[in-house]
């Protein structure tokens, strides 16, 4: 009889334990976490994670992974299907007054089609966006181009009420390429054309 009990009451705590352990915090230098993983090194001088480099990305990928490779912090895009380092760029065009069928302004005066913003990695373009202030809706060809003049990107947008966003773009270039823009539409005329292109380097 006794056996038995002790044998039920081991149960009873092994159900009771199931869900603390399943929804549990885990805290490292604290004992109150406000995540479900919270690591506090404020009273300490050992940094609170280490990620150790490696040379390549793990070939088993799960959108949001991290990992350091080479110098820098890279996260899985899993809507990109690749590598792309945590942090972004922004490379910035315009050109006042009228922008029609003219190459947009890159680095304060540059209007030159094979010359612009050199690219020292590879690369993907994640996001555009692009705004006039007055006139007609453009088109803009943003091309990234290598130093033979031939395009691994060659995209057309086309503003709508003088406005272009697009947070989901997905084109690669490699590193060597440089970017440029012109508005390409001679039909129309936009004033006060701004472009700003994000970019994050690729693994």
């Amino acid at each position: 009889m006794k056996r038995y009990m002790k044998g039920a009451h081991f149960k009873l705590l092994i159900l009771l334990l199931i869900p603390f352990f399943s929804n549990a915090q885990v805290g490292i230098g604290t004992i109150s976490p406000n995540g479900m993983l919270t690591v506090d090194a404020s009273s300490g001088t050992t940094a609170a994670l280490e990620l150790v480099a490696q040379p390549t990305p793990t070939t088993s990928l799960a959108n949001g992974q991290l990992a350091v490779i080479g110098n820098m912090l890279y996260m899985y895009d899993g809507s990109r299907s690749k590598w792309l380092s945590i942090e972004s760029t922004a490379i910035q065009y315009a050109r006042d007054g009228s922008s029609d069928d003219n190459q947009l302004l890159y680095g304060g005066d540059l209007t030159s089609g094979v010359s612009g913003s050199l690219m020292p990695l590879d690369g993907t373009i994640v996001a555009i966006a692009a705004m006039g202030s007055a006139g007609d809706d453009t088109d803009i060809n943003i091309r990234a181009r290598d130093a033979t003049n031939t395009n691994s990107i060659n995209e057309t947008i086309t503003l709508s009420s003088l406005r272009y966003i697009d947070n989901a773009v997905n084109l690669d270039f490699n590193a060597g390429d440089f970017i440029t823009a012109r508005a390409r539409d001679a039909s129309t005329t936009t004033t006060n054309l701004s472009l700003v292109i994000w970019v994050k380097w690729r693994q």
